[in-house]
């Protein structure tokens, strides 16, 4: 699975992901500014996401949530049946939201000591 594999653009409510060829970048609706990005990678049967993060400035106003939501739209636009991501060990906000987008933990030692998390979109 790659960017170019997923129905892009999906839009939300304030804003778009749009592919950006080896990223998808996050772009508001309102002035079109680009506020961040998701890299992902295929693996057999599922997407990784690589990293979703959103540029500081444009932080806590709901781009990473919403982002993550169009996100798991266009897997399942795409008929992927299994979404995996990560958190660093250190960054507990990241482990908060990635529960908070319906992930769920998953047993054993993720990159760099992290915590792995996935999501089944069957």
């Amino acid at each position: 699975m790659r960017v170019d594999d997923l129905p892009l653009p999906i839009i939300g409510e304030r804003f778009r992901l749009e592919n950006r060829g080896d990223e998808m970048t996050i772009v508001r609706l309102a002035d079109g500014a680009e506020v961040g990005r998701i890299r992902i990678e295929g693996t057999e049967g599922a997407v990784l996401v690589r990293s979703l993060c959103i540029d500081e400035p444009h932080r806590s106003y709901g781009a990473g949530s919403e982002a993550a939501r169009l996100f798991n739209q266009a897997c399942q636009a795409a008929k992927v049946p299994l979404v995996r991501t990560w958190a660093p060990r250190d960054l507990g906000l990241s482990v908060y939201f990635w529960i908070r987008m319906g992930y769920s933990p998953v047993p054993g030692e993720g990159p760099d000591g992290g915590i792995w998390f996935e999501r089944r979109l069957e």
